[in-house]
């Protein structure tokens, strides 16, 4: 009952946000962070050196903390708590992702899947390329 509730709150605060996308030729991470009134948003790409695995910054940007909070509530991420995107029968490829954040003094939300997104998910990966690439 308590995440049914859940997932109608508003997100009023954050910590840290990271999405993490693997496709079969790489691995690629979004990270998020409150940094006061400000927000840095770093976008990583990991490498393979022998069978270490190395995570790189490419890129990085910063904008205001309550255009994150406006995303986040625009993607209704709250809706996203435990969502498990099963791989889609007879699709042989595709992106692997996994999302963490930290919100509202304590709650974690977390969704994963296979090829399979929570409603939303482009809207808030398209804001946040738009963020690192375009700015």
């Amino acid at each position: 009952m308590i995440g049914i509730v859940k997932k109608n709150v508003e997100i009023t605060n954050y910590e840290r946000i990271v999405l993490s996308e693997t496709a079969m030729r790489g691995k690629s991470e979004y990270e998020v962070v409150n940094k006061g009134d400000k927000a840095e948003i770093t976008f990583y790409q990991y490498r393979y050196s022998g069978n270490e695995e190395i995570k790189t910054p490419e890129k990085s940007a910063e904008c205001d903390n309550e255009e994150v909070l406006g995303i986040l509530n625009e993607c209704k991420i709250a809706k996203w708590e435990d969502f498990h995107g099963k791989h889609p029968r007879n699709v042989k490829d595709g992106i692997m992702f996994s999302f963490n954040a930290f919100v509202n003094d304590g709650w974690k939300i977390h969704a994963d899947g296979s090829e399979n997104f929570p409603k939303n998910y482009g809207t808030l990966t398209n804001w946040l390329r738009e963020k690192l690439f375009r700015s």
